[in-house]
């Protein structure tokens, strides 16, 4: 991305159960781009989504998000690397995973903040809800700092849907199966 230029991306997975799908993504962001990149990933029985970003430019900005919605035994893996070269640019993931059957979701994020790029600002969040005891979620953020004025976190979280939440909906009325859809899409609806 040139610099100024701001690119919007999206991309929706949702090949046959029995499909291999690698993709992969390379982009390299100049002074002042923006690159914001959504991914959806729906079928497949293995399926890989592959982003390395270089954040070449002052004042670049970054925003990856990624939902994966696994059932039967699909496995699903998000792998991103961002790479902060430079100072005052901002990276932000949030990848999401809802996983049923014994389907099985992966996360691994690395961000990379060079001696250079002082004032950068990274953020990477990955969360996942198991609908099975038998799903599996596996969340790998990671964070390499060789500069010291910076702001970075990054969390993972892996649970199930709220029993108190699911009881409440359903004291109103909302059937089972409604109020888990409920649940579900509200808890995607961020990043989407």
């Amino acid at each position: 991305a040139a610099e100024g230029a701001s690119v919007e991306h999206a991309r929706q997975q949702s090949e046959g159960l029995a499909a291999y799908h690698i993709g992969s993504s390379r982009v390299r962001l100049a002074a002042d781009a923006r690159f914001n990149s959504v991914a959806i990933m729906l079928g497949g029985v293995v399926a890989r989504n592959e982003v390395q970003v270089t954040i070449a430019g002052e004042r670049a900005q970054c925003h990856l998000a990624g939902v994966t919605l696994g059932r039967s035994r699909q496995l699903h893996d998000s792998v991103t690397v961002l790479d902060h070269t430079v100072p005052n640019c901002v990276s932000d993931q949030v990848f999401k995973a809802v996983l049923d059957d014994q389907s099985h979701a992966v996360y691994q994020g690395k961000v990379i903040v060079r001696p250079d790029a002082q004032k950068t600002d990274a953020r990477q969040a990955n969360h996942n809800i198991l609908l099975a005891r038998s799903a599996e979620a596996s969340s790998k953020p990671e964070l390499e700092i060789f500069a010291d004025d910076v702001k970075c976190a990054h969390g993972a979280t892996v649970g199930e849907l709220d029993k108190d939440m699911l009881f409440y909906m359903q004291a109103r009325g909302l059937e089972p199966k409604a109020a888990r859809a409920l649940l579900v899409e509200g808890f995607v609806l961020e990043v989407l």
